[in-house]
């Protein structure tokens, strides 16, 4: 393992086991894309292309997340074991969220028209957006 002696063998565990949900073909990808968000300031997958140097081009990485032969509940449900596993409580607080994020293109990954149930005076009822589910 030469020039991985720096990385935490706990971490190397974590990455191995969240890996295990994915098919092998994919693994290479999803560990540059999850090194990359975790170094990056806002762990954005933009961020992660430009601070990690990766083996493909964006267009790979942007295919892979969008039409990648993958499953993010099979990752997210993995992602559950190892809390889990790791986390030594008899109760463990889930926090799932959903955020809206406001788009004017029609190209934009994702962008569909949502309800904007903020109720806010300068949005309409339905709006252009991408919804980001967040797991805490």
């Amino acid at each position: 393992m030469k020039g991985y002696s720096r990385i935490p063998r706990e971490l190397c565990y974590w990455i191995t086991f969240l890996t295990e949900a994915l098919p092998l073909r994919s693994v290479g990808t999803f560990i540059e894309l999850l090194i990359g968000a975790m170094l990056s300031p806002a762990g954005f997958v933009t961020e992660a292309y430009l601070v990690v140097t990766m083996r493909n081009h964006w267009t790979s990485y942007y295919k892979w997340l969008q039409e990648g032969r993958w499953s993010w509940l099979a990752l997210s449900r993995q992602f559950v074991c190892l809390i889990m596993k790791v986390v030594k409580q008899d109760v463990i607080h889930l926090v799932i969220d959903d955020t809206l994020t406001l788009r004017a293109s029609k190209k934009a990954p994702g962008s569909q028209i949502h309800h904007e149930h903020g109720n806010k005076p300068n949005l309409a009822r339905y709006v252009r957006g991408q919804c980001w589910v967040s797991l805490a």
